[in-house]
């Protein structure tokens, strides 16, 4: 690898990192006025290759908002539920 692909990779993962910890913050931000043990946090199934259809998964699993597919890049997806 050349050392500018390297450094484009290095980017694209910082990047994928930050993304991903601003949705999780979003996911699991509080309420003013509500205890700590009150947010919902994510419960992940496992990757999305291997789940069929992420959302019916979850609401299978009685998740009744379903899921999404979360993760710092394409190939590193996970499906994760909400409640």
């Amino acid at each position: 690898m050349t050392g500018g692909k390297v450094a484009l990779l290095l980017v694209e993962q910082i990047w994928g990192i930050l993304l991903c910890l601003i949705l999780l913050r979003n996911l699991v931000a509080v309420p003013v006025g509500v205890g700590v043990g009150a947010f919902n946090a994510p419960v992940c199934l496992g990757n999305c290759s291997a789940v069929p259809d992420c959302h019916q998964a979850c609401i299978d699993k009685g998740f009744p908002k379903g899921g999404v597919c979360l993760g710092f890049s394409f190939s590193d997806l996970a499906c994760c539920c909400t409640s």
